[in-house]
C-alpha cells in the first residue's frame, strides 16, 4: 500500500525552460556556452557544485564572472538568467498537491540550488495560498543535504530522516537514472513524461 508520495521538483512540479535560460545567460550574463553546465537531468562543473551545496551564492556568482564576457556582471543579472529556467508551476499541479496532501504524506526530493529554490518556492506559495511546507511533510534538497540524485546515499538519507519504508513510497521523477536508483532500493516508481498530465499519470499508479 502506498502511503508516501515523493516528488521531484523541476520537471515534475515545475516546468523548465532550458533554451530560454541558456539564451539569457548569453544575452544578459555574458556566458555564451552555459549549455555546457546545464544538462537535462544532472548539472556539470561549478553548477553541479552549487546544487550539491559545495559552493554558496557568492561563489556561484564568482564562477559565472570568471567565464563571462562581462566580468562585472551583477547578482541581479545572474539571478534573472537563472530565473528564466523556471517557466511555470501549472495551477492544476498545485491543486493536485493540495488534494493529495489529505490522503498521503508528501515529500519533495530535488537536485536544486538556493536561487532556484527561493524563486520557485515563492511561485508555489502564491498559487496555492499556502506555504509549500504546509503541504509537504518534508522537503529534501540537494544543496542542503550535500548529496545529489542519482546517488543512493540521498535516497537512503530520505528514508532515514523521514522514517518511511521504500515499499510504501512512490517516487516520481522525470530522469531515468533517478528512477533506476530508487527502484533498486525498493521504491515504487513513476517515470514521468513531462509532456503528459501529472494527475492522469499518478492515477494510473494509485488506482
Amino acid at each position: 500500500m502506498i502511503k508516501n508520495l515523493i516528488f521531484d521538483w523541476g520537471g515534475v512540479i515545475l516546468t523548465l525552460n532550458k533554451e530560454l535560460c541558456i539564451k539569457n545567460f548569453a544575452d544578459v550574463a555574458g556566458v555564451p556556452d552555459f549549455n555546457e553546465y546545464l544538462t537535462p537531468y544532472l548539472q556539470k562543473g561549478f553548477f553541479a557544485a552549487y546544487e550539491n551545496g559545495d559552493i554558496d551564492d557568492e561563489q556561484f556568482c564568482r564562477s559565472i564572472r570568471e567565464i563571462s564576457t562581462n566580468p562585472d556582471v551583477g547578482y541581479k543579472e545572474i539571478e534573472y538568467a537563472l530565473d528564466s529556467f523556471l517557466e511555470e508551476i501549472p495551477q492544476y499541479k498545485v491543486d493536485l498537491i493540495n488534494r493529495l496532501s489529505q490522503n498521503y504524506k508528501l515529500y519533495v526530493l530535488s537536485n536544486n540550488n538556493p536561487i532556484c529554490w527561493r524563486i520557485s518556492e515563492k511561485m508555489f506559495d502564491e498559487l496555492s495560498q499556502k506555504n509549500v511546507k504546509e503541504l509537504f511533510t518534508d522537503i529534501f534538497l540537494s544543496f542542503r543535504m550535500k548529496l545529489s540524485k542519482p546517488g543512493k546515499e540521498i535516497f537512503l538519507k530520505v528514508l532515514e530522516e523521514a522514517g518511511i519504508q521504500p515499499q510504501e513510497s512512490l517516487f516520481i521523477d522525470d530522469a531515468p537514472a533517478n528512477i533506476e536508483t530508487a527502484a533498486q532500493l525498493g521504491f515504487k516508481t513513476l517515470l514521468y513524461d513531462v509532456n503528459k498530465n501529472l494527475e492522469e499519470e499518478l492515477n494510473k499508479v494509485l488506482k
